[in-house]
């Protein structure tokens, strides 16, 4: 008798045991489905340092090449990786992605932040109060971006919290019939962003993401002009 008493009390404990440990996981697991937001917030975050390092290495590499007298419209971003920008090893020293030009190792474009499209580059808009604002800037595009990851990267850009994601209206900062191949637009030609849009119309944005073409894109100015 008592020995069944201590087996009864051991399956009791270890039932009692197996009740809480069910409760703690259904407790953690509640905890993360009600915080998926912030969730997909961090992994935004994560994204958006990604691909701002990656343009912030570009950048660096532009205007070491254009130092070094390499003029801007020389640059080229032809790559294996990309389509549209030319064949790579035609012309190495002007190749941002070359080791005898940018020394930039490509990156590829994070998972979950877009529909899939390849880095673009663009010498046909001018960034709000960036530079000449009647002067294209040559910049990065990100298109087809989600809108969480547009949010992400407005907020890294300095826009201040709740802040609306910009337009461009008058044309759009995303356009593959205009991949830059060392021409710059000009006059009628050149997209310029509609300031009004943005948080503050006098500060200048050398990056944001902005709603155009029923999508979102996210820019990141290379060589201010």
């Amino acid at each position: 008798m008592h020995l069944r008493s201590n087996r009864s009390g051991n399956v009791l404990i270890f039932i009692l045991m197996t009740v809480l440990l069910l409760g703690l996981l259904t407790a953690a697991v509640t905890k993360m489905s009600g915080g998926s937001g912030n969730m997909d917030a961090e992994q935004a975050q994560i994204r958006t340092a990604k691909v701002v390092g990656f343009a912030v290495d570009l950048k660096r590499a532009v205007e070491n090449m254009t130092r070094a007298g390499k003029s801007e419209t020389t640059i080229s971003f032809a790559s294996q990786n990309l389509t549209g920008y030319g064949t790579p090893d035609t012309a190495a020293a002007n190749e941002v992605f070359n080791i005898a030009g940018g020394g930039v190792g490509y990156v590829e474009v994070p998972e979950n932040i877009s529909n899939g499209s390849q880095w673009e580059f663009y010498g046909f808009t001018a960034a709000p109060n960036v530079g000449d604002d009647a002067t294209p800037d040559l910049m990065m595009v990100l298109p087809n971006v989600t809108q969480a990851f547009c949010t992400s990267f407005n907020t890294k850009a300095g826009f201040p919290s709740g802040a609306s994601i910009p337009t461009d209206s008058a044309a759009c900062v995303h356009d593959t019939s205009k991949r830059f191949s060392g021409t710059f637009a000009t006059a009628g030609a050149i997209n310029t962003m509609d300031t009004a849009t943005f948080p503050d119309v006098n500060k200048p944005y050398p990056s944001a993401c902005v709603a155009c073409g029923g999508s979102y894109h996210a820019y990141y100015v290379l060589l201010e002009r």
